[in-house]
């Protein structure tokens, strides 16, 4: 949303029969921009389980990558929930295809990806999957 002026920015959650839950944002002092962003575990576990088939229909490593370090809970869902799925429904089957998963950092994984000649399930959010998707088609 483009923020037109001065004034405060919050985030209100309301729960199905509780009371609702109000986080500040950010006290805007002038113009800008602010952007919300959501996903639901189902979906998140979905996206895990089918990278997972993935990489072990390839007999390739899965690796996701986030940017947790910055992006904590928003990130580290996607980071839990893969590890938690992983940890539950195929860490047996891909140790018995020599292969693994890990979690790396986006930066991590894009210098691993420059140097690597591939044979890997890279499993990116979508904004990281378009733009890597972009850099992946050119070859590299």
């Amino acid at each position: 949303m483009i923020i037109n002026g001065p004034g405060k920015l919050k985030m209100v959650y309301v729960p199905d029969g509780a009371e609702p839950v109000e986080l500040n944002v950010y006290d805007f002092k002038g113009p800008g921009v602010a952007l919300a962003m959501y996903n639901v575990d189902e979906s998140i576990r979905a996206f895990a389980d089918s990278s997972m088939a993935m990489a072990l229909s390839k007999k390739w490593p899965l690796y996701l990558s986030t940017k947790n370090t910055i992006l904590k809970k928003y990130d580290g869902r996607f980071k839990d929930i893969f590890q938690e799925v992983y940890e539950e429904n195929w860490k047996e089957k891909f140790e018995e295809n020599s292969i693994w998963y890990e979690h790396r950092l986006i930066d991590d994984m894009v210098a691993y990806a420059v140097k690597s000649e591939g044979g890997y399930v890279w499993a990116c959010k979508n904004y990281d999957g378009d733009v890597q998707s972009d850099f992946l088609a050119q070859g590299l």
